[in-house]
């Protein structure tokens, strides 16, 4: 047996839609809103995708004393969702630093602030 297609099989092939996003293509469906006022950090992470998919993730926020939030869930497709939201003392140097996996795509890290490594 060959690896030829039959003439009808590669005929749908031919009309198959040609414009198909590939998932790499989209933007991550976690991203931090970081905001500082009056010496305080708010750290919200929002979790959005055009696809139902599920996510995990590792999120530290350190200021003056360091909080860490781990998680796992599925995103509703077109659903905005805070999936958590952070306050600290930002002192003098702070980091915010996402490790997140998401169904389907190479792990990725978000850091904001003053991170150092």
């Amino acid at each position: 047996m060959t690896g030829a297609l039959p003439a009808s099989a590669a005929a749908l092939l031919l009309l198959a839609p040609t414009t198909v996003t590939a998932m790499t293509d989209e933007p991550h469906a976690l991203t931090l809103d970081v905001r500082e006022d009056a010496g305080t950090i708010v750290v919200q992470l929002v979790g959005f995708a055009p696809e139902a998919r599920q996510v995990s993730y590792a999120l530290e926020v350190t200021g003056q004393s360091t909080s860490r939030h781990k998680g796992k869930t599925m995103l509703a497709a077109g659903t905005r969702a805070v999936l958590s939201t952070m306050r600290t003392t930002a002192g003098e140097n702070w980091c915010v630093t996402l490790q997140a996996e998401e169904e389907g795509r190479e792990p990725y890290e978000i850091t904001q602030g003053s991170c150092t490594k």
